[in-house]
């Protein structure tokens, strides 16, 4: 009976540990980091990635639509910082701030372009933050923390060590009980 709990146990132990590890695999997204088991995704095809200790948006191409140092069309700003962005189904707001640290935020709107998929091409323009207080609700947000991504990394990671080292523990249980029974 002793060998049939202990398997129970490691069995319920890699369970929790895989949850974790999905738990907070999904987690990294809500700072910026990619996440590799969730199907989240920001409209346009455009992805988050760090880079260089900072944060761009990536369209489909790898080409990056926004990232500091940089101006568009419609601002009289370049960017200073990348602080966060807001996405739904249809468009992108992005958080940032200018030369003097004031806080801004960007829209997404389409040009009437398209890429060499075929998808709308996008550029940004300001928002005024009357705009952004009815609108704020209607987004998920994605700040970028760096510490607070290496601590969720870091416990995506402990749990994956504890699932690999749980299904080791019950695959040499197994194989255990199985000599013991055959030599019974």
């Amino acid at each position: 009976m002793n060998k049939g709990i202990s398997i129970i146990i490691f069995c319920l132990t890699f369970c929790l540990s895989t949850f974790l590890f999905l738990r907070y695999d999904s987690k990294r997204v809500e700072y910026g980091w990619e996440c590799d088991f969730c199907n989240k995704s920001i409209p346009f095809g455009l992805k988050a990635k760090e880079y260089n200790s900072s944060y761009v948006l990536l369209n489909e191409d790898e080409f990056e639509l926004v990232g500091i140092g940089f101006r568009y069309e419609t601002t009289n700003f370049k960017i200073k910082d990348f602080l966060a962005y807001g996405y739904n189904d249809t468009s992108i707001v992005v958080k940032c701030t200018d030369s003097i640290n004031t806080i801004k935020y960007l829209t997404s709107y389409e040009t009437g372009y398209k890429n060499k998929k075929g998808n709308p091409e996008i550029s940004f323009k300001d928002l005024s933050n009357r705009d952004l207080e009815q609108i704020k609700a209607k987004y998920n947000w994605v700040v970028f923390n760096h510490e607070e991504a290496q601590k969720v990394t870091f416990k995506r990671f402990l749990s994956a060590i504890g699932a690999l080292l749980s299904l080791i523990l019950i695959i040499w249980r197994l194989i255990k009980f199985r000599r013991n029974k055959a030599t019974d």
